[in-house]
């Protein structure tokens, strides 16, 4: 939005920013809370709109106490995609102008990974710019504005051409 990241506080940042990580931790806690932690003054209206933008929210009414079901050491096991469903809800709830994705289809399986990419389509055509740092071209090919190769923390490829390879100089 035209802002210098430079000029920008730490906090008013991670105010914009949502993250998710390729291993996604969930807390020993509910279900709503662990989502609930993407933007603390949620209320419960916000984090159940952020769980139905996210496909999460079937699955989670299908626990044994919805929400209000409890993950961790003795809690529920959920599946890597319900695991980046949660996380992917735990980003939007925040309302980010920016969400950050680390390899987030990485551990799933096809039908798992497409379903995740369309809610990042989603959200992008929403309004909200993605990140991704991925290694699969369909990713690449079905999503991206712009490519961006970076080497040791300098830009060595920027293009969107199809070609997407980069080698780094030994």
């Amino acid at each position: 939005d035209d802002h210098d990241i430079r000029d920008v506080t730490v906090s008013s940042l991670r105010e914009q920013v949502g993250i998710v990580p390729q291993e996604t931790n969930l807390f020993n806690d509910t279900v709503y809370n662990n989502i609930l932690y993407g933007r603390l003054d949620a209320t419960r209206e916000e984090v159940l709109a952020a769980a139905k933008a996210a496909n999460a929210d079937e699955f989670i009414q299908n626990l044994p106490q919805g929400y209000d079901t409890y993950r961790g050491d003795r809690g529920i096991n959920v599946s890597g995609g319900q695991r980046q469903r949660i996380a992917i809800a735990r980003a939007i709830v925040n309302r980010p102008k920016v969400v950050i994705a680390d390899e987030p289809t990485g551990n799933l399986d096809p039908e798992t990974s497409r379903d995740i990419m369309g809610i990042f389509q989603e959200i992008n055509d929403d309004g909200t710019t993605i990140i991704m740092a991925t290694h699969e071209k369909e990713i690449v090919d079905s999503m991206s504005k712009r490519v961006i190769a970076i080497d040791h923390g300098e830009i060595v490829r920027d293009e969107l051409n199809g070609v997407y390879g980069y080698e780094p100089e030994q």
